[in-house]
């Protein structure tokens, strides 16, 4: 003999279905939050290697040329400007800093300071 067990089957109800979808809408909304954010640190990022090696750019150029002047130049949207400084009879302190406008246009500033010695004063 085989017994049976019958089972309640209604189906899905609008209260069931209305949870689902606040759930799956909560759901979406978090995962586009954290794209968003993944968006900011990846232009964060690339934003700052591009800096940083304009930054790296200048400093060789100052070290090889010797000419140690004050100035700024602009590429593309980066803005990079250095400062010399007199530290001793043959030591000379680079400070270059480099702006530029992340995705929101908020300024973003990144800067390297270096030690060079010169031949003469």
């Amino acid at each position: 003999m085989q017994k049976r067990i019958m089972m309640n089957e209604r189906g899905i109800t609008i209260l069931e279905v209305l949870v689902a979808m606040i759930i799956l809408s909560v759901s979406l909304l978090l995962l586009l939050n954290m794209a968003m954010v993944a968006m900011d640190g990846n232009d964060w990022a690339n934003n700052t290697t591009i800096a940083t090696q304009f930054m790296q750019e200048k400093l060789e150029q100052l070290r090889t040329s010797q000419d140690l002047t004050d100035g700024s130049d602009t590429a593309g949207e980066y803005v990079r400007s250095w400062v010399v400084t007199n530290v001793g009879s043959h030591l000379r302190k680079i400070d270059v800093q480099v702006t530029w406008e992340d995705l929101r246009n908020h300024d973003k500033v990144d800067s390297l300071t270096a030690y060079v010695t010169c031949d003469s004063v």
